[in-house]
């Protein structure tokens, strides 16, 4: 059963986490171009939510994105449509041509860098995503970050038993601003971690939900 909705979170402005490295524990996951002098258009994201897991994706649009959800409940980033500010991603500059960074709420790690598994964001606190293989004899469902991959055009859901998007130091990504690099966006809301994956592909992530598409 899912529901499918076009995310207005981002409106008039435009752009998680994998647990971290150093201080973050096993399941919690912290970059170099100036930001463009002006706003990207904003892109449209679509979620697909059954019932306990599902999915979630994003592509840029020259529209403002529509709420196609009858009933999106408060939680939904949908209703969210204070405007975006983008950042300089050379303030999250990581070592390797990378941009790092995490949520204000420190359980989103993400990192975007320039290899195949190099970008995507993992939540120490989320659901397991739709289509994640989170089965191993060595760590338990709880102790398994969730979150998910993305190279150009594709998103991929996964469980992972350490850190792969920490950086050093990693600084938040204020709530309402968005940040490019290597041809991914991801926006940073109060409820959720939104990165687009370019193609009509994205993904959101929030202690509350782990969707993909």
């Amino acid at each position: 059963m899912s529901r499918r909705f076009a995310l207005a979170a981002i409106l008039t402005a435009a752009a998680l986490t994998a647990c971290g490295s150093q201080e973050a524990p096993a399941a919690d996951p912290t970059p170099s171009t100036s930001a463009a002098a002006q706003i990207p258009a904003p892109p449209q994201v679509t979620i697909a939510a059954p019932s306990n897991t599902g999915g979630a994706g994003s592509s840029e649009s020259a529209d403002e994105p529509t709420v196609t959800n009858a009933k999106p409940t408060a939680a939904d980033p949908a209703n969210n449509t204070a405007p975006i500010t983008p950042v300089d991603p050379a303030r999250y500059s990581a070592y390797g041509n990378q941009v790092g960074w995490k949520s204000p709420s420190g359980n989103i790690y993400c990192k975007i860098g320039d290899t195949e598994f190099s970008s995507g964001c993992q939540a120490a606190d989320a659901p397991i995503p739709d289509g994640a293989n989170c089965v191993t004899p060595s760590f338990t469902i709880d102790q398994l970050g969730k979150g998910f991959y993305m190279t150009p055009g594709k998103v991929t859901p996964t469980c992972f038993n350490q850190g792969e998007f920490g950086v050093e130091n990693a600084q938040p990504l204020d709530y309402d601003t968005s940040i490019t690099f290597n041809g991914f966006t991801c926006f940073s809301r109060v409820e959720a971690m939104i990165c687009d994956a370019g193609g009509g592909h994205g993904f959101v992530l929030s202690a509350q939900q782990a969707t993909s598409n």
